[in-house]
């Protein structure tokens, strides 16, 4: 355990010295974006003065100087001038207009990060027609309270100095990690983008179903919460199948097995392998 937390240490401190002395434009500071320049401040990745932001509306940036202390932008192409990271913030619809702002005054120098769901890095590199270092990322709605999952591809022309680089900010929101076929980001996007509305079903069921013998709805609903966020967290630290995590709850003859009897018999464990099948399906169709 020390020995974890030592290395740990030193990969928080590499990355922080690492990134000490980038400066960061984020495009499209909405709630992913916010979230992004809140978590590297807070864990003090990227210093203020090295942040830059950018919205369409005049009267928005003002408000994201006064949130988060930083220089912000209308103009795009302004904002990425001479800047080292630049992070792609915003919808996937967008995309297409934000490139042909910023085309022609991008370096290759400089690192793009997109986190538009369904856009190629590909995409990306055959509209800007240079040799761009581009980062494709993935992550998910918790990461607005630095729970987040992200998942990360490289694009041609990014080498692995790149790739830390996406790391070590998108740790600061979660996990992250990363896939090195891009055509998986389909599957990325159906399981962890996706899967937090999967698993707010869950609570919202286990809740009623506590409802339902009598308990009231508030103390239901935190107990469903927390026991989905405690055997989360048995997963990712113990390291052990949830197969044999679930074993050792379901005694013989107990009040557990009954209750998974229930759920297989509800065919749970083939909907959830059928929806994260046909969500992946769907985001392929938006991708073509």
């Amino acid at each position: 355990m020390e020995s974890n937390l030592t290395s740990m240490s030193i990969k928080l401190k590499r990355s922080k010295k690492m990134l000490k002395d980038k400066t960061v434009a984020v495009i499209g500071v909405g709630k992913m974006g916010g979230t992004l320049i809140n978590s590297v401040i807070k864990n003090g990745l990227i210093k203020k003065e090295n942040l830059f932001g950018s919205t369409a509306q005049e009267k928005h940036a003002k408000e994201i100087n006064l949130k988060y202390e930083i220089k912000t932008y209308v103009n795009n192409e302004e904002m990425i001038l001479g800047k080292d990271i630049i992070i792609l913030a915003v919808k996937p619809q967008l995309m297409k207009k934000v490139i042909s702002q910023i085309k022609e005054v991008v370096t290759e120098k400089q690192l793009l990060i997109s986190i538009a769901a369904a856009i190629s890095t590909q995409f990306i590199e055959d509209r800007l027609e240079k040799n761009i270092p581009v980062i494709r990322a993935m992550p998910n709605t918790p990461a607005l309270i630095n729970e987040g999952m992200t998942v990360l591809c490289s694009g041609r022309y990014a080498d692995k100095n790149h790739v830390q680089i996406a790391l070590d900010i998108f740790g600061a929101i979660g996990l992250a990690e990363v896939v090195h076929r891009e055509e998986l980001m389909d599957v990325v996007t159906a399981l962890s983008g996706s899967g937090p509305a999967y698993a707010y079903i869950m609570i919202e069921s286990l809740t009623e179903g506590g409802v339902r013998m009598g308990l009231p709805r508030e103390l239901a609903q935190k107990m469903a919460a927390q026991t989905l966020l405690g055997a989360a967290k048995m997963v990712l630290k113990t390291g052990m199948h949830p197969a044999l995590l679930k074993d050792a709850v379901t005694t013989p003859a107990g009040v557990t097995v009954d209750g998974v009897m229930e759920l297989e018999d509800g065919g749970i464990r083939v909907t959830l392998i059928k929806a994260v099948s046909r969500a992946t399906e769907k985001s392929k169709e938006i991708s073509q």
